[in-house]
């Protein structure tokens, strides 16, 4: 699963949980600068790396043969929510909780038929901002996910070559 992806599932989930929120994937930041809103949520992937690789047994068909990999990779998510006056910090700690209670819980991948693991939900990190004419509250917390995706190669299986040998002079 790609970042962006990724993302998109979390932040989607994060509007099912609370519909006051405007969600936007930070990449998406630019498309909708100019109609930002409070309450929001911003998503940002920090990190993506590919941590195991398992490789799988080979399937030749008549012709080609064909490679299977299968990669583990680690997201960590930071999410960062930006609070109106009316809003509380109790929305994001019940977020943040659903998360935290689905942690590394099976039935929720096969629920939704994801191949993902929610490896730790950090805490709750308070970077309000405090200027002369407002207060703005935000506050943000990571998610480490893990995700599998299998890669499958085909290679076409040459099974005779014919060549002739030409004398030098």
């Amino acid at each position: 699963m790609n970042n962006i992806d990724l993302e998109i599932l979390f932040l989607d989930k994060i509007k099912e949980l609370n519909n006051k929120f405007q969600v936007i994937p930070f990449e998406h930041l630019s498309k909708v600068n100019g109609q930002l809103k409070l309450p929001r949520v911003l998503a940002r992937t920090i990190s993506n790396q590919v941590i195991h690789r398992y490789t799988n047994d080979r399937e030749d068909t008549e012709k080609y043969g064909v490679f299977k990999q299968t990669n583990i990779n680690k997201h960590i998510i930071s999410f960062s929510f930006t609070l109106s006056k009316k809003d509380s910090f109790i929305d994001v700690a019940i977020i943040r909780d659903y998360f935290t209670n689905i942690e590394a819980i099976n039935w929720w991948i096969k629920l939704n038929g994801l191949n993902l693991v929610i490896e730790e939900v950090g805490e709750i990190k308070d970077i309000t901002d405090y200027s002369a004419s407002d207060l703005l509250e935000r506050y943000v917390f990571d998610v480490t996910v893990r995700t599998s995706k299998e890669l499958r190669t085909e290679i076409e299986i040459i099974k005779d070559v014919d060549f002739e040998i030409k004398g030098g002079n």
